[in-house]
């Protein structure tokens, strides 16, 4: 319990209307405290509207107006002060911290309040002994919420399912293991978590390695490994509204792949496919996004491979244009590209390139002229029609290197 002020009537009565004005000032004092604590603790910037950015700003506002009650009410109970402090706690073993962070976030809170305070004393030209009394209680407030926190956070560390995050991690890294590793070493694993059922299928999902993840936020199933240099989480079972409303809290908008969903013994593979969309989207060849589905991307994926074959079979196949210039070349093989993936008509074609049909039909004898009768063998064509997609995808990666994932 904080300390009770010792005060005359008449102390009583002014300190009554500074806690009144200091009440109307929250709104402001909140907002500016959790604007100092992102800018000042980078794991705690999150985006608006996350799991972060509430419990940020309902705990501020919280214990801010637990202080004012308490120098209102000093014989007042400290029940919601003491369970949201040791709430933090819980929350900051959960997300595998010390309590590092939270000791600055609450210096932080007390030099913004500190500071309010005295602003609104001057200017309401409060009492010097009444201001020193209120900040006397504030640091008495400060040293009890530290210790509710440190509480929580003790009963958090002690408990099985924090207890249990590195099982976890290893089980994960087992299933994930190249060669294999022998079922019945991830059953005995599993078995040891005590909570974690082998399932039939899992889903991977692969995460950019500057991604924040709430970890309060996952279900209690979820494996996952945010601390390597490829984080990674598996679901398991298919990947279901409800869970994908589960990893949007947990990781906002963050870039992340969610791979397809496979027998658990083929999990690797998922992942590995997922990594590899991850490596599209930072050479801009895929959009970026959160919750990028592998199966969109599953052709453009396997058309990069091997970019240096793709770039062998271009030589090859458009081996009798080499001749021309530049400009040439590209409108050739623009229109070719456009002939030969979307099998359309002149016109067609001449409104997605914006050129006259004629133009179409002139370049086309060109290029008949040019490849000969390559261009009526079925196979050949779909090399032809492969590569072409392949190069224009490689093309986008030019256009698009340079911007940065969103974390």
């Amino acid at each position: 319990m904080s300390q009770a002020l010792e005060l005359s009537e008449t102390s009583r009565t002014i300190l009554a209307d500074f806690i009144r004005l200091l009440r109307s000032e929250l709104p402001d004092v909140v907002q500016e405290v959790v604007t100092e604590i992102r800018k000042s603790i980078p794991e705690y910037n999150r985006p608006a509207d996350s799991a972060y950015d509430q419990i940020l700003r309902i705990s501020t506002d919280l214990l801010l107006t637990g202080f004012l009650d308490s120098v209102a009410d000093p014989g007042a109970p400290a029940t919601q002060r003491d369970e949201t402090c040791r709430a933090i706690g819980q929350f900051e073993a959960i997300e595998g911290r010390n309590l590092d962070h939270v000791q600055t976030a609450t210096r932080i809170a007390f030099h913004v309040a500190w500071r309010r305070t005295v602003v609104v004393a001057e200017r309401e030209q409060i009492p010097t002994s009444i201001v020193s009394s209120t900040v006397d209680a504030m640091l008495v407030y400060l040293e009890e919420s530290v210790a509710q926190i440190r509480i929580g956070h003790q009963q958090a560390t002690g408990h099985a399912d924090v207890r249990r995050r590195e099982d976890r991690r290893r089980l994960l890294h087992l299933l994930l293991q190249q060669p294999a590793v022998v079922p019945e070493a991830i059953e005995d694993l599993a078995r040891a978590t005590s909570w974690w059922p082998l399932p039939e299928e899992a889903t991977l999902i692969a995460v950019h390695p500057d991604a924040p993840c709430t970890r309060a936020a996952l279900d209690a199933d979820v494996l996952v490994d945010m601390d390597s240099a490829e984080p990674a989480m598996l679901v398991p079972g298919p990947l279901t509204e409800a869970r994908r409303a589960m990893l949007h809290a947990a990781l906002s908008d963050a870039t992340c792949v969610v791979g397809l969903t496979v027998p658990l013994e083929r999990a690797t593979h998922s992942l590995r496919w997922a990594r590899r969309v991850l490596g599209l989207v930072e050479e801009g060849i895929i959009p970026d996004g959160s919750l990028i589905p592998c199966q969109d991307h599953l052709m453009t994926m396997w058309l990069l491979s091997d970019p240096p074959l793709v770039e062998e079979l271009s030589r090859r196949h458009l081996e009798p244009l080499s001749e021309m210039s530049d400009g040439q070349r590209r409108r050739l093989v623009e229109t070719l590209a456009e002939a030969v993936t979307t099998r359309s008509t002149a016109v067609d074609i001449g409104e997605r390139l914006k050129i006259h049909p004629q133009t179409v039909r002139y370049r086309l004898r060109q290029l008949e002229n040019y490849l000969g009768d390559s261009l009526g063998d079925a196979d050949t064509r779909f090399s032809l029609d492969a590569t072409l997609r392949a190069v224009r995808l490689r093309n986008r990666r030019h256009h698009g290197r340079g911007g940065g994932r969103r974390n």
